[in-house]
């Protein structure tokens, strides 16, 4: 592991074990056992580091959802929205994901970092959504996994894993009806 990957993993876990309001780069620092000052060797403020959180919470959504549809491509006719229903239904069982996803998402309303990444990737799965099963439908695949995620987030016990896998089911019955 490089040590700028040591940095963002003791990022995420200040994060998680003090929230978004204690995140600091002397707490990133003290974590990793670096000081302050070697921090800024490789990144030049929190607002980058941040970033770069951003970018690897995406890129292991990615890694997921690219996982979810070599697992699908062979024997469906959705294969990206069985993907995206799966991958993401896979991740909110990851309490490490849940966890970043919650801690950036503060970080995002807390107007420490700005949302871009997260809006790219969003429209990226959008736009990866549509010509599978239309643009109203991909909308309510959205939102239906939104939703699944601000109830994870925000720790529902309502809907727990089995409340979960039952919408998900539900998703790809009503994709597949098409």
């Amino acid at each position: 592991m490089t040590t700028k990957e040591k940095i963002i993993e003791s990022a995420i876990s200040v994060i998680q074990s003090e929230g978004t309001t204690n995140y600091s780069l002397a707490k990133v620092a003290e974590k990793t056992g670096m000081t302050k000052a070697a921090i800024f060797y490789y990144f030049k403020n929190k607002a980058e580091l941040t970033r770069s959180l951003i970018s690897y919470t995406i890129d292991a959504y990615e890694k997921i959802l690219q996982e979810e549809y070599q697992l699908a491509k062979p024997n469906s006719a959705f294969p990206f929205t069985e993907a995206y229903i799966n991958g993401n239904l896979r991740q909110l069982d990851d309490e490490k994901l849940v966890g970043l996803h919650a801690a950036l998402i503060g970080t995002v309303m807390s107007g420490e970092a700005t949302g871009y990444d997260w809006n790219d990737a969003y429209l990226k799965d959008f736009e990866r959504l549509v010509p599978e099963i239309g643009e109203e439908r991909a909308e309510f695949v959205r939102y239906t996994i939104d939703g699944m995620w601000h109830a994870r987030i925000l720790r529902i016990p309502e809907f727990a894993m089995e409340g979960r896998k039952s919408v998900a089911a539900s998703l790809l019955s009503m994709i597949k009806q098409k």
